[in-house]
């Protein structure tokens, strides 16, 4: 089968072997897999990404420097059963998934260098994780459950009661997705920042109220905060982004860490201890809000369809990677196995 493969940062497509599902899994044909910024942090920070993965463990890491498949954000046909499986969705049916496979040693797919992920046509999944895609949902939007749940999970831990003001910092796909999530639950008013033009417009889209320019207008002076106390979505992860809220929030803000800063940052605790600043970490999701980010999906709730700026090709992906490095004209993009 043809793959995207990856090695200390190089993408180019080859043929592999097609996978053989084990005891519980199944084999199914990747329909659509989205690029994830965590997949562009693999390819640019390699070494870190390694290193830290080593260091720490968790679910979403990579600790080979051999070649691998990514992508972890997906929507598939299913097409075979392994044995000791119970098939009780048909073979045929569009599903999706948590991205791991459930062997003694989990495996994170995508991330692996023992089982594919996404960018390759076929893939192996557990049964006990299959998710049916309720008909009648596009593919390509069944394959953004995964990052919408990101947003969900980060929505869920910041305990909203619904009064906060919130501002969301970086409108990429974890930003949109939190924005998406703020949207569903009625919450905000939001106030939604980035450097990039076309991502402030997706971000209104989404249902930021305002969305800001942070170079010309500073985020935290239009966050309405009388006698509301505010939340912010720090959805950059690149150093400084942290210390910067620190000194601009006001006191007792709640600060709710998404995006993933590969890098060694620093911070002044005083100035956070002074203002008696709450900060949380936030990874993944469970597997009630990922059941929950499909069926947003398909019943409308998470409107994911426009955010789908590109579909592209095995092919395109390694030119698309380098592009990313300027998101301005990008959304959401979709990679397709099938298209030519």
């Amino acid at each position: 089968m043809r793959a995207v493969l990856m090695e200390q940062g190089r993408l180019w497509v080859d043929d592999i072997a097609t996978p053989s599902p084990e005891s519980g899994e199944v084999l199914v044909k990747t329909a659509a897999c989205g690029i994830c910024g965590s997949d562009l942090h693999a390819a640019q920070h390699t070494a870190q990404f390694i290193a830290t993965s080593r260091e720490t463990g968790g679910a979403f890491k990579l600790t080979t420097e051999d070649p691998v498949v990514l992508g972890h954000e997906f929507s598939a046909e299913l097409v075979d059963y392994g044995v000791d499986t119970e098939r009780k969705i048909p073979v045929g049916s569009l599903v999706c998934s948590v991205p791991m496979l459930a062997r003694n040693t989990p495996l994170a797919v995508g991330y692996s260098d023992e089982v594919p992920g996404g960018f390759a046509e076929y893939m192996l999944l557990s049964e006990s994780m299959l998710m049916q895609v309720p008909d009648g949902t596009p593919a390509a939007s069944a394959a953004l459950t995964e990052p919408m749940a990101v947003g969900l999970h980060a929505v869920n831990k910041a305990n909203l009661s619904g009064e906060e003001a919130i501002i969301v910092l970086g409108c990429g796909p974890v930003g949109l997705a939190v924005t998406t999530a703020l949207k569903a639950r009625d919450a905000g008013p939001i106030v939604a920042a980035d450097f990039s033009p076309g991502r402030r417009g997706w971000a209104q889209q989404q249902g930021a109220h305002i969305a800001v320019d942070p170079r010309e207008t500073d985020p935290f002076s239009l966050s309405d905060t009388r006698g509301r106390p505010l939340v912010v979505f720090e959805c950059v992860g690149v150093p400084g982004m942290l210390d910067d809220v620190f000194v601009k929030a006001p006191a007792n803000t709640r600060v709710v860490v998404v995006g993933v800063c590969l890098e060694q940052d620093h911070i002044r605790p005083l100035v956070a201890i002074n203002k008696e600043l709450s900060l949380q970490f936030v990874l993944g999701y469970t597997m009630r809000e990922f059941r929950d980010s499909l069926f947003a999906i398909a019943d409308g709730s998470f409107d994911v369809a426009d955010l789908i700026s590109h579909q592209i090709s095995l092919q395109e992906v390694a030119d698309t990677f380098e592009a990313l490095k300027r998101p301005d004209d990008f959304g959401k993009v979709v990679v397709v196995p099938s298209k030519a």
